[in-house]
């Protein structure tokens, strides 16, 4: 009986170290569990959790629009070239004028005197060149004669000496009356061209603006008195973004139309600045239009649309997603959970999205939330698209 005691207690004493060991061990892993549980957390907690978007395909459209002025293909500056009294204006503002059409009379009776005096004295040295000529030809006679006789031994060295003496001065006489000839017309000449810009006229073809002058007025040289604007031709003004100017060449069609007009007119790119405005960063192109009928005027408003016949493939995506200034956009993009920055190019704006022209492929996976607290590198969550 007592054996059987002793035997049973060695088998409560092998069953309680036995709990005591797996109890021991199963508290080891369950310690070890939760420290790497909360190692994971801690791994997890460090990197951002953020959402992701992707890029949607842009509606192809017809082109771009961009507001536009109207302006005149060119101008023509109508100023005076003479002082003067202005004794009739021939024009008002939106007179159609032909190149070379008078526009204003001034005042010319003191240039038709001047050259008056300028004739009489041209007169009166032609008729003294006539005497000298006469004079001339006779000294040259009496020169000649006294030189055979000289020759001949007839006459003595010094009549010939005399009379080439007297030669010599009629010769100067009539270089001096040619000179007098000669200013006297010069003088007529500039008097004429004077007479001529007493009146002045239209540069160029167009229509008349800005009309500064009236009569009893005295002008000086170079006083503006209006413009001629040639709109036969005329040209739309716009301006266009730095990063959108590689788009636009050299005879691109376009159509304009005023903005509470429907009508549509044609025209093509003329122009483009070789430079960007300092302060706008922007470039000046000018689109010219044929405009026979002149329905359209110089100031007034339109909008262009610029033809993109290259259809080239563009996306958009939340306004809210890019980030930098004009000129340098970007985007964060998931890259197998680092953040990677894409630069892009912005193009047209409308409700809250952005026109993607380049930079994405429409494959990416875009960052769209928790963006301020990103940078190029930072590992990310992705918790939802």
């Amino acid at each position: 009986m007592s054996k059987k005691r002793v035997v049973l207690g060695l088998i409560i004493v092998i069953i309680f170290i036995g709990g005591v060991a797996f109890f021991h061990e199963f508290g080891s892993l369950s310690i070890n569990a939760a420290k790497d549980k909360g190692s994971a957390a801690a791994v997890t907690s460090n990197k951002v959790a953020v959402k992701v978007i992707t890029p949607k395909e842009a509606a192809q459209s017809d082109g771009s629009y961009y507001k536009a002025t109207i302006e005149a293909d060119q101008e023509g500056i109508v100023s005076s070239k003479n002082s003067g009294k202005v004794i009739s204006v021939l024009f008002d503002d939106g007179k159609q004028v032909t190149q070379g059409e008078p526009l204003v009379q001034l005042d010319d009776q003191d240039t038709k005197n001047q050259i008056k005096t300028a004739e009489s004295q041209l007169e009166v040295s032609k008729a003294a060149m006539l005497k000298t000529e006469a004079n001339l030809e006779s000294s040259q006679r009496s020169y000649d004669r006294i030189k055979t006789l000289v020759e001949q031994g007839a006459v003595a060295q010094v009549e010939l000496e005399n009379a080439e003496t007297s030669l010599k001065m009629v010769k100067a006489d009539e270089a001096s009356c040619q000179a007098a000839i000669q200013a006297a017309q010069t003088t007529i000449d500039n008097l004429q061209t004077t007479l001529a810009d007493m009146v002045v006229r239209a540069p160029i073809s167009g229509v008349m603006d800005g009309k500064n002058v009236s009569v009893g007025q005295f002008l000086t040289p170079g006083n503006v008195l209006g413009t001629v604007k040639d709109i036969a031709l005329i040209d739309a003004s716009i301006e266009v973004d730095q990063a959108l100017i590689q788009n636009i060449t050299i005879e691109q069609k376009a159509t304009v139309k005023l903005n509470e007009d429907d009508t549509a007119y044609e025209g093509v790119v003329k122009s483009i600045t070789p430079s960007a405005d300092p302060s706008s960063r922007a470039f000046k192109v000018k689109i010219q239009l044929n405009n026979e009928n002149l329905s359209l005027r110089p100031g007034v408003f339109a909008k262009v649309m610029l033809t993109d016949d290259t259809k080239t493939q563009s996306f958009v995506i939340p306004v809210s997603v890019i980030i930098g200034n004009e000129g340098n956009y970007y985007v964060y993009i998931n890259d197998n959970g680092v953040v990677k920055k894409q630069t892009v190019t912005v193009g047209n704006l409308a409700n809250n999205q952005a026109e993607i022209k380049s930079g994405l492929k429409g494959n990416e996976s875009i960052i769209s939330t928790n963006l301020n607290m990103l940078q190029e590198g930072d590992e990310i969550t992705v918790v939802s698209e």
